[in-house]
This record gives C-alpha cells, structure tokens and sequence, in this order.
C-alpha cells in the first residue's frame, strides 16, 4: 500500500503542482495583484509552452507529445485567433469543438505505441490533425453549417443543474470515458494527458479573459509529463519497473554510516532463455523484479543488468539483512510461474550475495564488489541460498 502510495504521488505530483500553479497565477490576476504586462505575457505563453514541448519531444523521439502539444494550440488559436478570419457562428462552432477533439484525441494517443516522431506512424498522426483542422475550418467558414453543426454538438438531454449545465452533455460523456481509459494507464505521460481536461473544460465556466490560463495551465502538464518521462527514461527499467543502473550510482553516492548491499542473480538463466525463449525469460524476469521491490526490511532494489540485480539496505546490520534476504529468496524459491501456451509451470531460484561496509570502508562500489564476489561463491556451493562470507 505504502509502495502504491508513492508511486502515484510520483506519478501526480508534477502535473498537479503545474495545474495548482496555474490556478493561484489567474486568482491573483483576478485579485489585480499580477502587473499588466505580467498578464500579456502569460497570453502568448501557451504557444510557448507549446513549442518547448515539440522540442523536447522531438529531442526525447516522443510522438505522442508532440501530437498532444499541437492539438492543444490548435484548439487555443480557435479562441484567440480564429476570430480575425471566420464569422462569429464560425468561431463559436470550433470553440464547442474543443471540448470533442481534445478528450476524443487523448483517447486516440491513449491506445497509440510510441513510434518517434518521423517515421512514417509519427508523420501519419501529423497528416491526421491537419486533416481534422483543414475539416473544421471547412466547415466553420460555411455560416450554415457551421450554426448547424454547434446546435448538435451543443445539445443538452438533461438538466442538471449548476454550473455543469453550460457544457454539452455528448462532451461530458467523451471527457469522462477520456479520464477512465488515461487514468487506467497509471503512467505519468497518460496523467499528464488527463490533467489538460479540467482546464479545458473550465474555459466554458469562466470569463474569457482566463482562456489563457487554462491553456497555460493544459500545456504546462504535457511539459510536466515529457519532464517525467525523461526522468523515467533515464532512471527506471522498462522491463521490471525497478530503478535503473543510472538510479543505482545516485543511490550509492548517498551511501554513508552503516548499509549493507545484496547482489542477487536469477540461477541457470541463460539455460532457462535457451531451453523456453527470450519471452519467457522477460517474465521470469518481471517476477522476480515484483518480489524484490516488496523485499522489506528497508531494502531499495535496482536491476544492475542483465540477469542481476542489487539491493540498498541503509542503516542495516548483517544480521537483520541476512534475515530479509533469507524470507525473500524462500518466498522466490517456493513461487511457480506458468510458461506461456503451455499448462506446465517451473521454479526460480535465486543466489544472493551480501556484504556490509567496513567501519574504515569510504568507497560503496568496493561494498558492491565484494558482494557481487559472494554472489559468485553462492553460485559455485550449489545456488539457491546466500553467501555473506
């Protein structure tokens, strides 16, 4: 629950700390604490948001924000620019079809993979926003079907009464089905993509001159979330969902007093990889890393590489370590996993090594060292058990 906790807080924080931001920035305009030219500024700071996030998306080969950061300024220019160009039926229609194209294209780049930016997937999602923008500026340049169009796209079934009533209730059913499949990802880019909602809906509940602060506030999440994606794509392992070899050195440098650190390598892989494929071994790998990361006993796990991975135990003796470990590699030893297309299910085994710092010890990857060693004794006396010397 603890580990549940903190994983979605790291998943949370950014864009919540963005979208609160945000919101205290328009209360104290609206308080006229913000200078004029403060305000200006803040008017053309989507578009800018919008460009830095192109950038680093391109930059980081991330498609999707890149789709996701231009949608948004599409939608905005429909308020603050489309009006220089279009009847007022016209801009009334695309404003109302704000509320359509974003939730319907998040839910789109929800079930999208990560195909980089310009490749032939990532030029294809390009060609179909133009198309989407070229079609309603189409229609909004026809006063008729432009009127037509923002009557079926406004429409009401119920009363509900409060403020909800001045949105079209069609777009409060897409927003919701938007926010169920986003948040079910449990990724930080997809609650990134949730957290543009809420503002884009608010602009429908409040005065025109804030527009610019819900759009500030819906690209400063996606910002947010190519910052966390960054930081995932350098400190967590795709395939276990532990902390990285990057992750790993951070941790050490802030190594200090008493620790002990834990080598644990899973037994007989390369045969296992040989004899039931590369696929399976990625799921073997997956259980493994899923009992190391509720190792307990204040233990931080990381996969080092390959096969092996490395346990941080800060302000732990030898015994109590050993103790932990122990529960941990009986708990492995004793779990089955079933082989894909198959009924028949197989054991894992693990072999530990562990090693404590030295009072005289100053260099934490001497300790490592000395635990891979140990790890490699545990290997040579039969595997399945730990060595600490």
């Amino acid at each position: 629950m603890r580990r549940a906790f903190f994983a979605c807080i790291s998943v949370a924080l950014i864009p919540l700390l963005i979208l609160s931001a945000v919101t205290a920035l328009a209360f104290l305009n609206r308080a006229g604490i913000l200078p004029e030219g403060l305000f200006g500024f803040v008017e053309y700071r989507p578009f800018l948001f919008a460009g830095l996030g192109v950038v680093l998306g391109g930059w980081f080969n991330r498609g999707r924000v890149v789709y996701a950061m231009l949608v948004l300024v599409m939608c905005y220019w429909f308020f603050v620019g489309a009006q220089a160009f279009l009847s007022p039926q016209g801009v009334r229609f695309l404003k109302v079809a704000t509320l359509y194209i974003i939730p319907a294209n998040l839910v789109l780049m929800a079930f999208m993979s990560e195909r980089g930016v310009f490749r032939k997937r990532g030029v294809a999602r390009l060609l179909v926003l133009a198309l989407q923008f070229f079609a309603l500026m189409l229609f909004a340049t026809r006063p008729d079907v432009s009127d037509g169009l923002y009557r079926l796209l406004n429409m009401r079934f119920i009363t509900l009464g409060g403020p909800v009533d001045a949105l079209p209730q069609m777009a409060l059913v897409l927003a919701f089905i938007a926010t169920l499949v986003l948040l079910a990802r449990g990724r930080s880019l997809e609650f990134a993509f949730f957290c543009t909602l809420p503002p884009v809906f608010a602009v429908f509940l409040m005065d025109a001159h804030y527009i610019s602060f819900a759009y500030l506030a819906a690209t400063g999440v996606i910002l947010g979330g190519v910052v966390q994606e960054a930081w995932r794509m350098a400190f967590v392992d795709d395939l276990t969902g532990l902390s990285g070899r990057r992750a790993l050195g951070h941790a050490m440098a802030e190594l200090g007093g008493k620790y002990c650190i834990a080598m644990l390598d899973v037994d007989h892989f390369k045969k296992f990889n040989d004899s039931h494929g590369h696929d399976v071994g990625d799921i073997v790998l997956r259980k493994v890393a899923r009992e190391l990361a509720h190792c307990g006993g204040g233990g931080k796990a990381f996969r080092y590489g390959g096969e092996e991975f490395s346990i941080l135990f800060s302000g732990r003796d030898m015994a109590r370590v050993y103790e932990t470990l122990e529960n941990l590699r009986k708990k492995i030893a004793t779990s089955k996993i079933t082989l894909p297309e198959s009924t028949r299910q197989v054991g894992i085994t693990v072999s530990i090594g562990l090693a404590q710092c030295a009072e005289n010890e100053t260099d934490p990857w001497a300790v490592l060292k000395e635990a891979d060693g140990r790890l490699y004794c545990a290997k040579e006396a039969g595997r399945n058990r730990i060595f600490a010397g």
